[in-house]
């Protein structure tokens, strides 16, 4: 008798067969929980995208000019060139002062009101709204009105101040303090979903200032300057730019060598992907200049043990 079987032997053949393509399977499930199944995450800013505005180019302003919201003598935005000179747009002072800004890859600009000296030009119920100004016809525009978690109150004139850009989820950040008092922290982060011009989630409870994304060893997180300590905190974000766990405490400007007792006020990232920190007084109460006296902070990324290392400490 024949010990060859063709029909054991087709049988056997499809055992191994499903046994490969399990294994090949199994192997693949690992591959991607461990990170190689999707494009591997780049250490450094994830604001690199910014472009400054398409209508500067139209403007006699030369290569030494800035534009800022905070220039002395001007309510809104404005634009200071090489020789001193100011250009304004006829839009750029609808909202009153203005303070937190920043930019997309498209060069739009972002920026929110800032009580900087009373509350006849930036009203309490005004400070909650994001304007826009479009990168090529330079006219700024109420662009969305972000809903607080209480109406504003005597005890607190300030709403959004502080303001952050992902690159890659076209995700604008934005803190506001409204409906807090120095006894309460009721504030939230919102992540707007800039193409349709949405928020898209909320972060609750929290009283931030600066904002900055920076992608670290262990994923991409906002990080955010504290209004109540000196604390610099930070919070995971997903893949689409949402929210991921709760916030960690990264590091205080009292604990930096030669830091003191400031609030974060503003948060960005150098091409180096160093980080610049800007400290000021801050305690929920009017000030004649909200940008005075502040320190500067640079510090450096060490991606071995996932902290942040003081490099330098200028005050202005």
């Amino acid at each position: 008798m024949n010990s060859h079987d063709p029909q054991r032997t087709r049988r056997r053949r499809r055992l191994i067969a499903t046994a490969l393509l399990l294994g090949l399977a199994v192997g693949a499930v690992a591959l991607w929980r461990l990170g190689f199944g999707s494009q591997p995450q780049v250490i450094g800013s994830a604001t690199k995208c910014l472009q400054m505005p398409h209508f500067l180019g139209r403007m006699d302003v030369g290569p030494g000019a800035y534009i800022g919201t905070s220039i002395e003598g001007v309510t809104g935005l404005a634009i200071v060139d090489s020789t001193g000179a100011v250009h304004q747009g006829s839009t750029w002072d609808d909202a009153g002062y203005l303070g937190a800004y920043t930019f997309d890859e498209d060069g739009n600009l972002y920026t929110a009101p800032a009580p900087l000296v009373s509350l006849i030009e930036n009203p309490p119920d005004e400070q909650n709204k994001i304007w826009r100004v479009d990168t090529d016809s330079g006219i700024m525009s109420e662009w969305l009105e972000l809903e607080p978690a209480r109406p504003p109150s005597e005890l607190n004139p300030f709403g959004v101040v502080g303001l952050g850009y992902d690159c890659d989820t076209h995700s604008l950040y934005a803190a506001s303090l409204m409906g807090s008092t120095p006894d309460e922290e009721v504030g939230r982060i919102f992540r707007i979903y800039v193409p349709q011009g949405r928020v898209a989630d909320v972060l609750e409870g929290v009283d931030a200032m600066g904002l900055g994304v920076f992608t670290t060893a262990n994923g991409k997180r906002l990080f955010f300057g504290h209004a109540r300590d000196s604390g610099v905190r930070s919070i995971g974000l997903d893949e689409s730019g949402d929210f991921l766990g709760q916030p960690r405490l990264e590091f205080h400007l009292t604990d930096l060598p030669g830091g003191s007792n400031e609030r974060v006020q503003r948060i960005t990232f150098s091409p180096e992907d160093e980080m610049k920190l800007k400290g000021i007084d801050f305690n929920f109460t009017l000030r004649v200049a909200f940008d005075n006296a502040s320190t500067l902070y640079t510090l450096r990324y060490d991606p071995a043990d996932d902290t942040w290392q003081l490099v330098d400490i200028a005050r202005e």
